[in-house]
């Protein structure tokens, strides 16, 4: 009983995390429902094929690989996607979405834990902050399309505030989703000054293609960049990020990607050089600086959670009102004001380009060193 009365807001929790997920998947909220997406994204169908010997790779450079994806689940990611995924290729579609939306659940419930026992903050406020964030927008469509980015997401959580093993998977594990990456290899680079978790990200990456190619006997370099070109042909236009504005004003990708990385690296190292480090301010920067620069969609904005925990335990009462009203906007009215009629879109886009810029000034604004006397 003293037990059930330690963990009651632990337990109600959870009760309320089920059951809200099960209502969005029942499209309960009618406002915030992806009635055509649910799942949609889940890469269970490159596994599937893998499974039945079916090189998805060869596929797409044959123009076959639309006719052989479930929705949306293309094979656009790291190929170890392609295997950690292996777990749920002998089931049908349906029963993988209710080991994802299972694995789903676990995550949140787990996220809980860590925000407890690796932050300052009281637990009534970690309730309602995670009950704020499950009826955001993001984190629903997030849910209802299957995406493999809640693990991305919750990555960023073991690589900030575990050490060793638990650090490299999250960093292992962010990886696989190329747009995260490189501002977490910027900032291990700079904050630890090491290459040993991007040579053995890179060497685990590396063997999982040539598995992928001596299984298939096909081309090592051709499954190498297949993911990359995979995304470049069947991604959706990003939101809000550096990448997504600059269109076609740099036409070369491969200069376009140097352009940004140098961007992240000029951010990271003048943030690190006039700020102090605490955990979850240094986790608020490059989840802000991940979406800022490199292309994502919008249910990428659950990245926002680290920047609002911040707030709450880090910033004075005016700046913490702001941030939590600009996250509240990203959250709950972003998509009703993009879906306005004769709205101009890149002005649009522009403007809350430059609001999301408003969280990083801010919290690095509140952490910023003092000057030596």
């Amino acid at each position: 009983m003293d037990l059930l009365k330690k963990n009651i807001l632990f337990c109600f929790y959870v009760s309320l995390l089920i059951l809200v997920n099960i209502l969005i998947l029942n499209n309960f909220f009618i406002d915030y429902s992806f009635r055509n997406t649910n799942f949609s994204d889940l890469q269970w169908s490159p596994s599937v094929l893998f499974s039945q010997n079916i090189d998805v790779y060869k596929s797409f450079y044959e123009n076959k690989l639309q006719d052989l994806i479930f929705g949306s689940g293309f094979p656009n990611y790291s190929t170890v996607s392609i295997y950690i995924h292996l777990f749920m290729s002998k089931m049908s579609f349906e029963n993988a979405t209710k080991i994802w939306f299972l694995l789903f659940n676990l995550i949140m419930i787990y996220l809980y834990r860590v925000l407890k026992n690796k932050t300052d903050l009281k637990e009534i406020h970690i309730f309602v902050i995670l009950i704020f964030f499950i009826f955001s927008k993001p984190y629903m469509q997030l849910l209802s399309s299957g995406q493999f980015s809640i693990v991305s997401f919750f990555s960023f959580f073991l690589y900030f505030f575990f050490n060793k093993e638990k650090k490299f998977i999250g960093y292992f594990l962010i990886s696989i989703k190329y747009s995260f990456l490189p501002i977490i290899l910027i900032y291990d680079l700079i904050r630890y000054k090491r290459l040993i978790f991007f040579i053995l990200t890179l060497i685990l990456s590396l063997i999982f293609v040539l598995h992928y190619t001596i299984y298939f006997g096909s081309n090592f370099f051709d499954n190498l960049v297949a993911p990359i070109l995979i995304g470049k042909a069947t991604s959706a236009s990003g939101v809000l990020d550096l990448q997504t504005l600059l269109g076609d004003i740099l036409n070369n990708d491969f200069l376009k990607y140097i352009f940004l990385f140098i961007i992240g690296t000029l951010s990271i190292i003048i943030i690190y050089k006039y700020t102090n480090r605490e955990v979850i301010f240094d986790l608020s920067i490059c989840s802000l600086l991940t979406l800022l620069i490199f292309k994502h969609l919008y249910y990428d904005f659950v990245l926002l959670l680290p920047v609002l925990i911040y707030s709450i335990i880090k910033t004075k009462k005016l700046i913490k009102i702001l941030i939590i009203l600009v996250i509240f906007y990203f959250w709950f009215l972003y998509l009703n004001v993009y879906s306005i009629p004769f709205l101009y879109l890149k002005i649009f886009q522009f403007i809350n380009f430059v609001i999301l810029n408003f969280l990083l000034f801010a919290i690095v604004f509140t952490n910023l060193k003092k000057p030596k006397n």
